[in-house]
């Protein structure tokens, strides 16, 4: 009887791969390759392939202020991407401890802070929501640039409708102050 039942589910293995192909099918995958080779053929280019960047939805209102030590305010309307990948890129030693790094790929996550406040060229103090100071010495930020001496971030333009970059002096901030995320 054992035998009888080996038999059988032996029998229905091999029925069962023997169905397969060898070949994995995605129909996406084949539709873009044969479009490719099709405008290859017809002596177009193909399409090259993107590399994966940072890709944030942006509220419409201001997602802080940058208080500048002579006295300006600018109004955030986003952070420019730091090479495609990142929003802001600190690394340092974090509240007197060894080297630490971090780094934000959305632009809400800069709202669960209050602000960071720049104490000298390489020492700030973040305050997040919960009101937790994190304190960073010995440290580099990077935000909207990978300039050691620049922030780049969006404002309205002057026509109120846009968005423009602009460049400002790290030397030349003394707050930034983002607002809370709007909850739903």
């Amino acid at each position: 009887m054992r035998t009888i039942l080996f038999i059988l589910m032996l029998l229905v293995t091999l029925t069962a791969c023997g169905g397969k192909e060898d070949v994995s099918t995605d129909p996406a995958g084949e539709t873009a390759n044969a479009e490719q080779t099709a405008n290859a053929e017809e002596g177009e280019a193909a399409p090259a392939t993107e590399e994966k960047s940072v890709m944030d939805y942006l509220p419409p209102d201001p997602i802080g202020e940058v208080h500048m030590s002579d006295g300006r305010v600018l109004e955030l309307s986003g952070v420019k991407p730091i090479g495609g990948h990142y929003y802001l890129y600190i690394t340092g030693k974090l509240n007197g401890r060894s080297s630490t790094v971090l780094s934000f790929t959305r632009t809400e996550d800069l709202q669960y802070w209050k602000g960071i406040s720049f104490n000298g060229p390489h020492s700030f103090v973040i305050l997040t929501n919960q009101d937790k100071q994190l304190v960073f010495e010995d440290a580099r930020i990077y935000i909207g640039s990978d300039s050691p001496d620049t922030f780049t971030f969006t404002t309205l333009d002057s026509t109120g409708f846009g968005t423009e970059a602009i460049t400002v002096n790290k030397s030349d901030v003394k707050v930034i102050a983002f607002t809370p995320p709007k909850e739903d």
